[in-house]
């Protein structure tokens, strides 16, 4: 359970929470929520929230205090002794809401470094710290890197020479940024995540004996207001960058490799991995676990279902699903086939030997 820190008494109650939110009560305006939960854990005291009508059956029997509801969702017979329900245009985006109060309310007790150099930090002379950046210890700047204000570089950060980062950066423990590689601003790198590593490249080497490595000359470039998951990882360009376009998020454990393109407000979740030289365009959506070949174009505003083999170029705006990936109206009827299978095979079996 989260806490529910707003500060404000009243702002804990259902009345009160209501008119942070611009929404309509029903039950117990006096309702209090101390907490947050998801409605399957939550418990007496706890704010939830509901979306859909597949979580909208567990209100009735629910213990949370307090819910915001999107607006023509039917929750069915509850009980409103001592509970409410705030009624909002959209759920989610109300609870995302909430949560950024409780974020700005809690800054005074989150541990963040105070701006500053650290005395065990090793920073060479000829870098340049602008103002209010705060770098912790044991943290290693390179040659001619340039380090924008407000920014905050957690300890055991290693930025090698000529690395550009921008303005309130948030670099946290463990980060790697290569050489010449470019952060744009407020950009937000979680722990262990290495920006600018080699890219994937061999070939057999001539003698016949092994591999031979293909030098990467090039770079990564992130622009601003990027996300990056935990111990996620964005290789080199081979000779110009590699590029992570402007508020996209990227999940834990991804890796994007060299000379590919990511566009704007991309969201990729989970264990995705994207091959060399891939586009992929603005405001597409990229489930868990996916696998994108190279030198493949993913259009803009397209979704690529969770575990999807992509191998093929996917046009804008389509839905894909499956391995390997195609349409997904293809790839669910494909699947309702392959589930009849047992039966079919039966009765074939019964045909050809009837005995």
């Amino acid at each position: 359970m989260s806490e529910l820190g707003l500060g404000v008494e009243s702002a804990r109650t259902a009345d009160g929470i209501a008119l942070l939110v611009d929404g309509e009560v029903e039950g117990d305006g006096d309702a209090s929520a101390s907490g947050i939960e998801a409605i399957d854990h939550a418990g007496e005291g706890d704010l939830t929230f509901i979306g859909d009508a597949r979580h909208a059956r567990f209100w009735a029997t629910s213990s949370a205090s307090v819910a915001l509801v999107t607006r023509g969702i039917d929750l069915g017979d509850w009980s409103a002794d001592g509970r409410a329900v705030i009624r909002v245009k959209d759920a989610d985006q109300a609870m995302i809401q909430v949560l950024e109060l409780v974020e700005s309310a809690a800054a005074d007790i989150v541990e963040r470094p105070e701006p500053g150099i650290d005395p065990d930090a090793r920073i060479d002379p000829t870098a340049t710290i602008e103002g209010d950046v705060a770098i912790g210890p044991f943290a290693v700047i390179g040659a001619r890197c340039r380090i924008g204000s407000g920014s905050v570089v957690e300890s055991g950060v290693r930025i090698y020479s000529d690395a550009t980062i921008g303005s309130d950066v948030h670099l946290h423990a463990g980060v790697v940024i290569r050489e010449r590689c470019v952060i744009g601003d407020r950009s937000i790198l979680h722990g262990g995540v290495v920006i600018g590593s080699d890219g994937f490249g061999y070939r057999p080497d001539p003698s016949g004996k092994g591999t031979r490595k293909i030098p990467h000359l090039g770079n990564v470039e992130i622009g601003t207001d990027v996300e990056i998951g935990a111990n996620s990882c964005i290789d080199r360009g081979k000779f110009g960058p590699t590029i992570i376009g402007e508020g996209s998020k990227i999940d834990n454990l991804c890796q994007i490799g060299h000379n590919a393109k990511i566009g704007r407000c991309v969201l990729i979740s989970g264990l995705t991995g994207i091959a060399g030289s891939t586009s992929v365009g603005d405001g597409t959506l990229i489930g868990g676990g996916v696998g994108l070949s190279d030198h493949l174009r993913i259009g803009a505003g397209c979704q690529i279902a969770g575990r999807s083999g992509v191998m093929n170029d996917i046009p804008d705006g389509e839905t894909w699903a499956g391995m390997p990936a195609k349409e997904a109206r293809i790839a669910m009827k494909e699947q309702a086939v392959i589930r009849r299978l047992p039966e079919w095979s039966k009765r074939l079996k019964e045909l050809l030997d009837p005995r």
